[in-house]
């Protein structure tokens, strides 16, 4: 992807432009996509997105969930390295034209300092192109840097972020020599300093920026006859080093290589993980481990979030490289795993889908594998395609739909492609975020009264309509002596009549308004009809339970809801 085609006979060389503030780019704005078809469900909407056929993703980078497409701007598609980039948040798609295509590279996502930054090319005399940064807490895009063209050059090469300094590479040719050689230039963009060459002396045919720490650049480069070497360089000191014992047999690759924290360096060489400290390490030293697999992809193989890597070897053996080390997990079955911030998940060799959470050391099994999480939401799939969500704060799981790895833009929305190639999108209802506390309900053999116990409290279920917004069917009410119900009554704090379920829609007949019971049991009245579907969809007038007046005394009044945001809060 980033072996761009050398065009020898084209003179051209890159500088980055002084920036203006930083701006919205100009190049699309936000709206609602646009659906094919919907279906409707308690507590989610699952929508068939229209988007065209050659679409591929839903992907997600740097907390960035999109999807890309050939550019339409492509006049030859085979050969073109430009896609159309549309990008999901809070249930809205934003497209981005004719976006470099490294974009979908992980690798090179691993150099953009965990934000989302894209590089809009331009065939003009003037200038390679423009770089911007999606925000994705605002959903807003700004103008980076411009790089404009100037004499010698020969081709742009790829970029990596580092703070507020972007660093570029590029081939130019030498004004004495003629030969073609390698440049690294870096601007700082949040001081405005000009653009600065620090390197320009390898006579290497391509290269790659794989990672930038404090000024220092961690450079790929292959040299004639396919060899590749990594090198380290100073943009502070002006200084260039090749890492010792790096160089590799014709035709093999380095992979992963990457900073960490502590400034030492991880990479793959020849399918082996080496660790390597400049100034303190002769050469790279074996760092532990098994050989990286071989037998798939290399983007399949490997993970990288912040200081940890994880990767499998060729029995699907899972490991994680981080700064204390290299660290084995077990074996995830089919070489599937998820590395995320803090956890990792895999299905083991008895095929049970696990987590393991790197702060609090502690492993959790599930259902599903989970596939991304968004604070307190994970979502995942299961060896039959099913795709799941789980709440983990209060436990709720539902199955929302069912085809490939789905991910998360936001806590209220899920992307997946489905096994007919189209992309869907799930919207969770707030009022899966409503806590509800486990619960059972019991029934003596020889009495029509149904308790709901829960921990140490048990109440008397007062009708049908109440227990129904607690249970899904009479299958689930446990029959039980009438004993045992007396010794429940005798331990259990005894809290008389049981309300409706938190989440519940209910309107006395002598009123239009609509009320939700809250987690906290009171009334919180749904302000207007705009709010409702926002919360339950379409048919939000579907299955609101309607009591008589006297029948809601009971329960308190709390506050409005004005907006979907408030369920969570009531």
């Amino acid at each position: 992807m980033l072996k761009k085609t050398l065009i020898l006979a084209v003179a051209l060389a890159i500088a980055l432009s002084p920036l203006l503030p930083t701006v919205f780019a100009d190049s699309g704005s936000w709206s609602t996509p646009v659906a094919t078809a919907a279906w409707d469900y308690d507590y989610f909407r699952v929508e068939r997105l229209k988007l065209d056929a050659d679409t591929s993703g839903p992907y997600a980078f740097n907390d960035a969930v999109f999807v890309v497409k050939t550019a339409e701007s492509c006049e030859y598609p085979d050969l073109c390295e430009q896609v159309d980039l549309t990008i999901f948040k809070d249930g809205e798609a934003l497209e981005v034209a004719s976006v470099d295509d490294s974009v979908t590279d992980a690798f090179w996502q691993t150099a953009q300092d965990g934000r989302f930054i894209y590089m809009i090319p331009v065939d003009s005399d003037e200038s390679w192109g423009t770089m911007y940064e999606y925000d994705t807490e605002s959903g807003a895009i700004a103008t980076l840097a411009g790089a404009s063209r100037s004499d010698n050059g020969v081709a742009f090469m790829t970029f990596a972020t580092d703070g507020d300094r972007i660093y570029t590479s590029t081939l130019q040719t030498d004004e004495d020599s003629g030969d073609v050689e390698s440049t690294l230039s870096v601007y700082d963009y949040g001081s405005g300093f000009e653009r600065d060459d620090f390197t320009y002396t390898l006579t290497a045919p391509w290269q790659e920026i794989v990672d930038v720490q404090d000024g220092l650049a961690l450079v790929k480069f292959q040299f004639e006859g396919g060899f590749e070497q990594l090198w380290i360089v100073d943009q502070t000191a002006r200084t260039m080093e090749a890492v010792p014992d790096s160089w590799t047999e014709p035709g093999a690759d380095i992979v992963g290589a990457h900073y960490l924290s502590d400034g030492s360096i991880r990479f793959f060489r020849n399918f082996r993980l080496w660790s390597y400290t400049q100034g303190v390490d002769e050469t790279p030293t074996d760092a532990g481990g098994a050989y990286l697999s071989w037998l798939i992809d290399v983007e399949d193989a490997v993970q990288i979030v912040g200081d940890r890597m994880a990767y499998i070897d060729d029995e699907n053996g899972l490991y994680v490289s981080d700064v204390d080390g290299v660290h084995k997990l077990g074996v995830a079955s089919g070489g599937i795993f998820n590395l995320t911030e803090d956890s990792i998940y895999f299905q083991n060799q008895d095929g049970d889908y696990v987590g393991y959470n790197f702060e609090t050391l502690e492993w959790d099994t599930r259902s599903f594998h989970v596939t991304d999480a968004f604070d307190d939401i994970l979502v995942g799939v299961d060896e039959d395609g099913n795709v799941w969500y789980e709440n983990t704060s209060n436990g709720r799981l539902l199955n929302v739909g069912f085809g490939g790895v789905p991910v998360l833009s936001d806590r209220e929305h899920a992307y997946w492609q489905g096994e007919d190639g189209n992309i869907y999108e799930a919207t969770f209802s707030p009022l899966l975020d409503l806590v509800r506390d486990e619960v059972e309900a019991f029934s003596a053999y020889d009495s029509e009264g149904i308790y709901l116990v829960s921990g140490d409290q048990m109440w008397l279920i007062p009708s049908e309509e109440v227990y129904f917004t607690w249970f899904d069917s009479w299958d689930q009410v446990v029959e039980v002596s009438q004993a045992t119900i007396d010794v429940y009554l005798e331990t259990s704090d005894y809290e008389g009549d049981l309300k409706f379920a938190p989440g519940t829609r209910v309107k006395t007949v002598s009123s239009e308004r609509v009320y939700v019971v809250g987690s906290d049991y009171d009334l919180h009245w749904i302000v207007s009809e705009t709010v409702a579907d926002e919360i339950y969809g379409s048919d939000w007038n579907q299955g609101i339970i309607e009591v008589n007046d006297t029948a809601l005394w009971k329960y308190g009044k709390g506050v409005s809801v004005t907006s979907g945001d408030d369920v969570r809060t009531i």
